[in-house]
């Protein structure tokens, strides 16, 4: 009986991977339309023109998807200190993006919201060139709106595979692509992994969510990081924590001052300025990484498995532990009536 019902979920993945090996072979679509090219350079230049070099080379990055021009110093300090992937456009850019329209729900209407949602992130992913982080979040903010209008909640779990299967449709090759690794490992860690975190930071006042999805995200992409660079950060964790809450402001103020002008730059500028410094001050401390060298892919199926049991072991006793609350209060309740 337990087959059987399996049976309709055997057999859809048996026929996805069959599509998949037939789309492989044929060698997939490589996206290239890229419809805002020349308005994409004249906000770089804008951005060049108005802060000063590195901080002009990493809003750009940050905010429009330019982070071929970053300096090597930089890029080197961002790679010791597994922090390079939060200096191009990415997920959480389109989501703030998103999130903005989602917030007028309350005087525009939820389903207004989500359309002006979907559109931004529409505009938004062709501003960036369709890059692969910000087409996988576009792609799961799609299905999550659609089912939101249709009055369906999704799961982000579900989401996120269904999203990573209709990209590697598009393209196949995509699978060994370090950012398409980075997007889907980063997002899993964040959808799947910092909830059950979250439950033990929960009382950690300020920083306890934060913690939860920097620690869920640097687990999960911790194996892909290693096996391209060929290093562990050892101060990513604490350089993360110190840095990703200033991402948002960056995004929103960058966006303000190509709107209003340089004054609103003094305060963008601020944020790089500091953003630059905790990055090369763990960068150049002398324990920041260790070298590893390429280990084959059993190790990490290992790494995998063992985050997989402590993460069950975390969860079940925290599931425990309310259980025995619950108890221990109705039986109070009832001693006391």
């Amino acid at each position: 009986m337990l087959f059987t019902n399996k049976l309709p979920l055997i057999l859809a993945i048996v026929l996805y991977l069959l599509i998949y090996l037939l789309r492989y072979q044929q060698g997939g679509w490589d996206l290239k339309l890229d419809l805002f090219k020349v308005q994409r350079a004249y906000l770089d230049r804008r951005i060049a023109r108005t802060l000063p070099s590195p901080q002009a080379e990493l809003l750009s990055g940050i905010l429009l998807g330019q982070s071929k021009n970053l300096p090597g110093r930089l890029k080197l300090a961002l790679r010791d200190t597994s922090t390079l992937h939060i200096v191009v456009a990415s997920g959480q850019n389109l989501s703030i993006v998103a999130g903005f329209f989602l917030s007028l729900s309350g005087l525009i209407g939820r389903k207004k919201a989500v359309v002006a949602g979907l559109l931004a992130s529409v505009f938004y992913t062709m501003l960036s060139g369709m890059q692969i982080p910000i087409l996988r979040a576009a792609i799961m903010f799609s299905i999550a709106s659609l089912a939101q209008l249709f009055g369906r909640q999704a799961e982000g779990w579900w989401v996120l595979i269904v999203t990573a299967g209709l990209m590697l449709l598009i393209n196949p090759a995509w699978i060994t692509n370090l950012s398409f690794q980075l997007s889907f490992l980063a997002t899993f860690g964040i959808i799947v992994v910092s909830p059950i975190l979250l439950k033990w930071f929960d009382k950690w006042p300020i920083i306890g969510q934060d913690l939860a999805v920097t620690i869920a995200a640097q687990l999960m992409v911790t194996p892909a990081v290693a096996q391209n660079f060929h290093q562990i950060s050892l101060v990513s964790l604490i350089t993360n924590v110190l840095i990703l809450w200033t991402i948002s402001f960056i995004m929103l103020l960058g966006a303000v001052m190509l709107l209003v002008g340089p004054l609103v730059g003094i305060l963008v500028n601020a944020m790089l300025t500091y953003f630059i410094y905790i990055v090369q001050f763990f960068s150049s401390l002398p324990f920041a990484w260790e070298y590893i060298g390429e280990q084959v892919w059993m190790v990490w199926v290992g790494y995998y498995l063992i985050v997989a049991a402590i993460m069950l072991s975390l969860n079940n006793v925290k599931t425990e532990d309310r259980k025995g609350s619950g108890k221990g209060a109705s039986v109070s309740g009832l001693s006391n009536n």
